[in-house]
Formats: C-alpha cells, sequence, structure tokens
C-alpha cells in the first residue's frame, strides 16, 4: 500500500490542507472496509482507478462517482476498497474553504457524496480523463491545482467563518456559541447561518466533532476513560460515551481497539 501526503502551493495553501494519494498494487482479492467518522474537513476526491463503495451508518450502499465532492459528516459511513484496482488523489479543504470553490451552500453537501459534474460537467470529465492519463502524483497535483485555481472566488463571508472555526478549534469545542457570537461582534442567529454556509453544519455540531477529535488525539492506553473525558472537555464518561456511540458507531473501548480501521 502507498499513502503519501502532499502540501499545496502557496495560492491555494489558505484553502486546502494538504493532499493525500492512496494506492493499492496487489494480487490479493481481499477488500478492505474502513470506518470513517467525522472530522471537521471536507475533500474532494478523485479516483484514477476504480471507485470504492460505501455503507452508510443505516446500510444504505452506493459506489462513489469517479470524481465527487465529500461533504461535512456528522454520521460515520464504512468505505469498501476496489481488490486490485486502488488509486485516488484527495483534496483536502480547511471546515470553511469549500464555499471559495462554489457557489451552492456547503449545507447542500453535509452528509453526501456527490458527483463533481454535477457541477462542472465539461471540465470535470476532462479532468477526469486527465488525471487518469497522468504519468506521476505531482502531474495529478498539478492538474487538480489549476482546477481550483480557475475556481478561487472567495464569499464575503468566509473570513468570519475562517474566525469562528478557529475559535472553536483553539478550545477544542469547549466555549459556548454566545462567546463565540459575542468575540466577533455578530448575532447567534448570523453565526448560525454562516456555519450553514461555509461549514455546512451549526457550530454546535461542529463543537462535537472537535471534542470528539480531540478526545481520540490525547487517548493514550494506560490512562483511563475518566482522565480522557475531562481532557477533551466533556462533562462526564456518559457524554463522551454518547458521542463516539454517535459519531463512529463504537463504544470507546472498541474504538481504540480498532481505531477506524476494520479488515472485511
Amino acid at each position: 500500500m502507498l499513502y503519501n501526503i502532499y502540501k499545496p502551493n502557496k495560492h491555494l495553501s489558505d484553502f486546502v490542507k494538504y493532499y493525500w494519494q492512496l494506492e493499492l498494487n496487489s494480487n490479493s482479492q481481499t477488500a478492505y472496509v474502513e470506518r470513517v467518522i467525522p472530522c471537521g474537513d471536507l475533500q474532494i476526491i478523485l479516483h484514477y482507478k476504480t471507485p470504492f463503495r460505501e455503507v452508510s451508518k443505516y446500510n444504505q450502499s452506493l459506489m462513489q462517482p469517479q470524481s465527487l465532492i465529500c461533504g461535512q459528516q456528522t454520521e460515520y459511513k464504512d468505505v469498501i476498497t476496489t481488490p486490485n484496482s486502488v488509486g485516488m488523489l484527495a483534496v483536502v479543504f480547511y471546515p470553511y474553504s469549500l464555499s471559495a470553490f462554489f457557489p451552492n451552500s456547503v449545507s447542500e453537501f453535509t452528509n453526501q457524496s456527490i458527483s463533481l459534474d454535477n457541477f462542472f460537467q465539461a471540465e470535470t470529465q476532462k479532468l477526469q480523463d486527465c488525471i487518469i492519463d497522468a504519468k506521476d502524483i505531482y502531474s495529478r497535483i498539478l492538474l487538480v491545482e489549476d482546477f481550483l485555481l480557475n475556481r478561487l472566488s472567495i464569499p464575503g463571508s468566509l473570513p468570519m467563518a475562517k474566525a469562528a472555526v478557529d475559535i472553536i478549534t483553539q478550545m477544542n469545542g469547549q466555549i459556548s456559541i454566545s462567546e463565540i457570537a459575542h468575540d466577533l461582534n455578530i448575532s447567534k442567529r448570523q453565526l448560525e447561518r454562516i456555519f450553514s454556509d461555509n461549514v455546512g453544519i451549526s457550530p454546535k455540531k461542529f463543537e462535537r466533532i472537535t471534542r470528539l477529535n480531540t478526545a481520540i488525539k490525547r487517548f493514550k492506553p494506560a490512562e483511563s476513560l475518566t482522565k480522557l473525558t475531562y481532557e477533551a472537555g466533556y462533562f462526564d464518561p456518559s457524554h463522551l460515551i454518547r458521542d463516539f456511540r454517535e459519531f463512529t458507531g463504537l463504544s470507546p473501548k472498541a474504538f481504540f481497539r480498532y481505531p477506524c480501521q476494520i479488515q472485511d
């Protein structure tokens, strides 16, 4: 298995966190299942080999498009690889920055895997063909960056969305919505609308996802669940367990035994 991370160029670094590439070259007929959980980021995924299959928490199955937008997640899902034919490039955006490339409200993409050609049909088909034909990952990244730069248009509400996301991230989700609105000198209703348009979910939901991921990052096998609970900013262990079950489908104990990836 080949997995690499690449930085964006300076013109996109305020919007794109990084790119990642995944390739699997094997004669094995084994398919793998990865539990994908909410993390706060959004992605564009471009398959240059066979797309994957997704299974939602409600056991609904779909084949991913060749090129797709993965919106903000509030639910877990399982992604199933295709044996012998894995090759993909993903663009990982900051929680607030997808709106700089699409005129739609980002809330339209929430919990969705939507074909990119729904928005730019001719350009997407050309991009897909070039991605498949490209000789290496650097050529593919240049193609994607050209595609993004041609669509870059910063909405007026994006700086405020960034400021709100930064506050929540810095506080690890441990701040009230009223405090955020006060710090930004806007109303709670304005904050909700800015989040819906640029992040795709409510600030409260984003705080819960941030807090969950803080707990995951701070987990140490030798420490108790109670200690992790308070380090991550939860009121008590029952709230931590509730969020794990809602966002990962697993108890904390089961999640940390098999963090995200489960072989089929």
